[in-house]
């Protein structure tokens, strides 16, 4: 065979292996994108249900249905030590735990499934949990 031909059958056949490996990678790159989306999107609820506890005047018992819907949506998109911190968040914070439960192990654990879902969405890279500190901030009704 003609080494013209040689050089041209790779030549063409290389371009095509690098079409296909560069689709898939585009295509692996653009799921796992759209996968951050959707996970940064649960955690948002699940930050913004957390926060509605906190404001007063909010409806408490709507505040509650949404961070239990957040909570358990969170179980289908989270790695497992997220769900570790958000269940030993919320066993500090439930109702059944009203009166024993220490602000500083509230600002503690909060801080831990904070810290973890920054990890867990590629925010953390700088974060030093040592020195990261974080506590819920609320408000009072206008007519206070």
């Amino acid at each position: 065979m003609d080494y013209q031909i040689i050089v041209a059958i790779i030549t063409a056949g290389a371009a095509i292996i690098v079409a296909v490996v560069s689709f898939f990678l585009n295509e692996s790159a653009k799921r796992k994108t759209e996968w951050q989306q959707k996970k940064f999107g649960h955690y948002q609820n699940l930050l913004l249900a957390i926060s509605d506890l906190v404001i007063d005047g909010k409806n408490k018992t709507k505040a509650n249905q949404d961070f239990s819907t957040a909570s358990n949506t969170i179980a289908l998109i989270a790695p497992q030590k997220v769900i570790d911190a958000l269940m030993a968040f919320h066993d500090e914070v439930k109702w059944a735990n009203r009166d024993s439960a220490s602000p500083e192990r509230h600002d503690e654990l909060l801080k831990n499934l904070i810290l973890l879902i920054r990890e867990d969405i590629g925010l953390s890279k700088n974060d030093d949990s040592k020195t990261f500190a974080f506590h819920l901030i609320g408000s009072r009704p206008n007519n206070q």
